[in-house]
């Protein structure tokens, strides 16, 4: 291999990594916070409950779970609360696409994708309101569909219809 092919194939490897990397960060930085309760769900235990599952939208969803991480920062300082915002506000410019963001009367829900070839490899879901933050990361391979079926699914639900 030519120097000049292996330095641009190495510099295209490091361009997506970046965004991979920045939930990576998010995680780490924050799960070390005081009072701070980080959980990983890894492949193994995942590929476990798919054997429970059944066919409904929610169920068909989760079977294309790989892993998932969950950081609840509940009871940290409202100086955290803060920079977890800002640090969720960057994201949507660091390689992830926005897919959901609401901001009602002081909750915040951003959901953002990480696409790939058109599969949505990995959903970052971080809520915020003055007494709660939450980060959820799923990693899996799914479809715009499969997305919208599970929020079709879950807003008809609370909303009376079925």
């Amino acid at each position: 291999m030519h120097i000049k092919t292996y330095i641009l194939t190495l510099l295209l490897l490091c361009l997506g990594m970046p965004a991979l990397a920045q939930a990576d960060a998010l995680f780490d930085e924050f799960k070390r916070e005081r009072n701070a309760e980080y959980v990983k769900i890894p492949a193994i235990v995942t590929a476990m409950g798919k054997l429970f599952m059944g066919n409904e939208p929610e169920e068909q969803f989760a079977k294309k779970v790989r892993t998932v991480r969950v950081l609840d920062m509940e009871k940290c300082s409202a100086g955290v609360k803060r920079r977890f915002d800002r640090r969720v506000a960057a994201l949507a410019h660091k390689g992830y696409e926005t897919m959901v963001r609401v901001n009602d009367d002081g909750e915040k829900v951003h959901i953002y994708a990480r696409i790939k070839n058109k599969v949505i490899r990995e959903l970052l879901i971080a809520y915020s309101e003055e007494k709660d933050c939450t980060l959820v990361q799923i990693k899996g391979r799914f479809n715009r569909d499969d997305f919208a079926r599970v929020v079709n699914e879950q807003t008809g639900h609370k909303h009376g219809h079925h």
